[in-house]
């Protein structure tokens, strides 16, 4: 098994950004004017401002997934994650779920990606950076719980394809009020839950592929931890018994950033 070569569709918010509002296909090629409306706009500023200021945190996730079968109906596949940062260079992401079990670990020079059902890992040498090690996972197309989250807290931008958005109002994720937007791009919509407040935090994303059977969907309710706890176990991989090391595949692909820079 190659642990690197993991190719599921994009998880969270920089999926919103990759995939190009309803229009045929035929009149795709001309970009509408953006109309993004000022009060959504100002909660998503608001967020990216605060995500930038947290130094240390610790997100929980329950993502599902649909999957269109040859058949045409959907399956729900379900997840758990779990991802703990300490900026500039420490991350910790364990995820359990239907499809795979993963866990990877980033200690400030060089990230581990662990299968334990397949009792194998593979280590290699990381950028001096989280903000460039996910810049890095991006760029290489290596799948992580929550790494476009923690893209939009580094260098991010929501609204660079987005052609239409608005705030649909007021709701409850999980018992907090968070004001609720709603984006349109070229094939996709999404929405986004953002807690209201002094602590402006993403609570929910719920993204709708068009175009595809089905109209599959992602969605994903995040709970914040600002005050994790974090021991020097925590960004350390010991392996297991019976676990070997496998080549990491093209770990050049990692140096490759895109544009964004450090914290």
């Amino acid at each position: 098994m190659n642990i690197p070569q993991i190719h599921k569709p994009r998880t969270l918010l920089l999926a919103a950004l990759l995939l190009a509002v309803s229009l045929p296909l035929a009149a795709q090629d001309a970009t509408p004017a953006q109309t993004i409306s000022p009060e959504a706009k100002a909660v998503l500023d608001r967020m990216t401002t605060y995500l930038r200021s947290l130094k240390t945190f610790q997100i929980e996730s329950h993502p599902s997934r649909d999957e269109v079968t040859a058949l045409g109906y959907k399956v729900q596949n379900n997840e758990h994650s779990i991802v703990t940062v300490s900026h500039p260079n420490k991350l910790r992401s364990v995820v359990t779920g239907d499809i795979r079990d993963r866990t990877y670990i980033y200690d400030g020079a060089k990230l581990t990606i662990y299968s334990p059902e397949d009792k194998v890992f593979a280590r290699v040498d990381a950028p001096e950076s989280t903000a460039k090690l996910i810049g890095g996972l991006l760029n290489a197309g290596i799948e992580m719980p929550m790494i476009d989250v923690l893209y939009q807290a580094n260098a991010g931008t929501l609204t660079e394809d987005v052609r239409g958005g608005l705030l649909v109002g007021e709701t409850m994720i999980d018992g907090v009020a968070c004001d609720h937007l709603a984006f349109r791009q070229a094939t996709i919509d999404w929405q986004l839950w953002v807690e209201k407040g002094a602590r402006p935090l993403p609570r929910k994303i719920l993204i709708t592929t068009r175009y595809e059977v089905g109209d599959p969907q992602y969605q994903a309710t995040m709970k914040w931890n600002l005050q994790p706890k974090i021991d020097s176990s925590t960004f350390v991989f010991t392996p297991p018994e019976g676990v070997k090391e496998i080549p990491f595949n093209d770990p050049a692909s990692l140096k490759e950033v895109p544009a964004g820079g450090d914290r």
